[in-house]
């Protein structure tokens, strides 16, 4: 029983005292144009999209089944109130019904939302946060399929949870 206990805590120990798994597979971003930072896995290939009402940089696993979009509102959009600016961002993906909640994050004030929704016959969970961030309406996205979302957990909660301002300029 001893031994048991023994090697027990000793994994223990091994698990707590090794980095975790989401820190050790994202590389730090600092957009400037953003004025934000945060992490996304080395492996994500990069998109950018630029619309008459977004800039949005995409981020997306080889096997296409897990997004993130980091990206302001532009244009006559960026005046949105955050809670209009969700609405419309999920409406426009497909989440018909949504609850939004207020979130701090590293000192971004946001609503955030998160749920299911189809696109293209696919299930897709999704975390979403809109903020009024120094200035142009800040938007969020991160959705991935039901499994996904199941294997990799920290992984994806360590790049939405990992959303800082970039402080000075």
């Amino acid at each position: 029983m001893y031994r048991l206990l023994l090697s027990v805590g000793m994994l223990v120990c091994a698990l707590l005292s090794a980095p975790p798994a989401a820190a050790q597979d994202a590389d730090p971003v600092q957009n400037r144009t953003y004025q934000l930072k945060y992490a996304v896995p080395a492996h994500w290939a990069v998109h950018h999209q630029r619309t008459d009402s977004v800039d949005v940089l995409g981020y997306h696993n080889p096997a296409d089944d897990a997004r993130l979009w980091v990206g302001q509102l532009r244009g006559r959009h960026a005046a949105l109130p955050p809670a209009r600016a969700l609405q419309r961002m999920l409406r426009h993906l497909g989440a018909t019904r949504h609850e939004p909640h207020p979130a701090v994050v590293h000192s971004l004030d946001a609503l955030e939302s998160s749920g299911t929704y189809y696109l293209n016959g696919r299930a897709l969970r999704y975390d979403a946060r809109v903020s009024a961030h120094p200035g142009p309406v800040l938007l969020v996205h991160l959705y991935a399929t039901p499994a996904v979302f199941s294997t990799q957990t920290l992984l994806l909660h360590h790049v939405l949870d990992g959303l800082a301002p970039l402080r000075g300029r």
